[in-house]
């Protein structure tokens, strides 16, 4: 009896659905409460938008659960002595993210918060609804198990071996001994392309999402029987 092990993979590649613009409102100055009023004042407009966003079916979510002040020490050169005198500043910023599943909704905005003063966007993330991933990983755990079949049984005809037959079939990073212990059994990746467009509109280009499947297997073999 012999033992076989193989790697069986498979991809699925499917346009992204969901796009979340990750940003952030930020202002400084020698004044603590109006850098905060600054802050909250726009922060408060974007969160009015996210939400009239959701609310319209163009944005799924939105979330703003970081917000940040401090104080530093500026230099600036002195007009009299010809030195640096040290000036007291405050800063603040908060965070807003927005999923959007309307792309054309979301060009339009992200060109309109362009112009906001104090608002910086950060990134852009591509991804998949949840059911749409789950099905790609299906489907893709299927070829990937099928592929070590054909694998296992092509070193078997290779050798004399005859048929073969499963033992054990493990998820990336689930076999004994496998350096890799922690390797996710999928890998999503996308990207974007954001320009400044004339108009009222970013012109976005998300690539699509690549969703993998990694499994191995063993497989057995008998002793070829004599007819």
């Amino acid at each position: 009896m012999t033992r076989i092990a193989v790697e069986g993979q498979a991809k699925r590649t499917h346009p992204a659905e969901r796009g979340t613009v990750n940003l952030h409102v930020a202002f400084s100055g020698t004044l603590r409460n109006d850098v905060v009023e600054q802050v909250a004042r726009t922060h408060t407009i974007l969160v009015d938008q996210a939400k009239a966003h959701v609310e319209s079916g163009a944005a799924e979510k939105w979330d703003s659960a970081s917000v940040h002040s401090y104080v530093y020490d500026d230099r600036v050169k002195s007009s009299g002595s010809g030195g640096k005198q040290r000036i007291r500043r405050f800063r603040a910023s908060a965070r807003l993210s927005v999923t959007f599943s309307d792309f054309e909704v979301l060009s339009t905005w992200l060109a309109d918060i362009m112009d906001v003063e104090g608002v910086e966007i950060d990134w852009l993330s591509w991804t998949l609804t949840d059911e749409t991933r789950k099905a790609l990983q299906a489907e893709a755990r299927v070829e990937a198990a099928e592929e070590t079949v054909v694998r296992a049984q092509s070193y078997a005809d290779a050798l004399g071996l005859g048929p073969v037959s499963p033992v054990a079939i493990y998820e990336a990073g689930l076999r004994g001994g496998n350096d890799g212990g922690n390797t996710p059994m999928y890998a999503m990746r996308a990207g974007a392309m954001a320009a400044p467009g004339g108009g009222a509109q970013v012109e976005l280009q998300p690539r699509d999402i690549d969703v993998e499947i990694t499994v191995s297997a063993d497989y057995e073999t008998g002793p070829v029987v004599e007819a």
